[in-house]
């Protein structure tokens, strides 16, 4: 019996320890005129407190990631969502790494991409 309930705590542990929930927020597209290529997205945001620490900390991780031009943050103190909007090239930068990198700041425990609004810019057609 201490043999099976040990096995049970084991599987549950190990398990439990390797589950990860990276859904995908929200997301909405947008196609424009512009140079292409290259692209925008509004990140929603949950869990930034403050602009110098939290606000910070998201713009520079963000700054990380390869093709990433650049991040600008739209914060306000009574906002339950603030945003981070992030000007990045297609070619070479996949948009669930700008949601993936916010979610694991501090192993995933203070900040949340509820939402992805992202425009695409294209070449005008003739």
């Amino acid at each position: 019996m201490r043999l099976v309930i040990t096995s049970i705590v084991a599987l549950f542990m190990f398990v439990g320890c390797n589950i990860t929930t990276q859904d995908a927020p929200h997301t909405t597209h947008v196609n424009v005129i512009g140079l292409e290529g290259k692209s925008e997205v509004k990140l929603g945001i949950e869990g930034m407190m403050c602009v110098k620490g939290c606000a910070a900390k998201i713009k520079k991780e963000l700054l990380e990631i390869e093709g990433v031009s650049s991040v600008r943050i739209d914060f306000e103190d009574e906002r339950k969502i603030n945003y981070a909007i992030v000007d990045f090239n297609t070619k070479t930068t996949e948009i669930d790494a700008l949601y993936k990198k916010v979610n694991n700041i501090a192993d995933g425990k203070l900040y949340g991409v509820t939402s992805m609004d992202i425009i695409h810019y294209m070449p005008e057609e003739e």
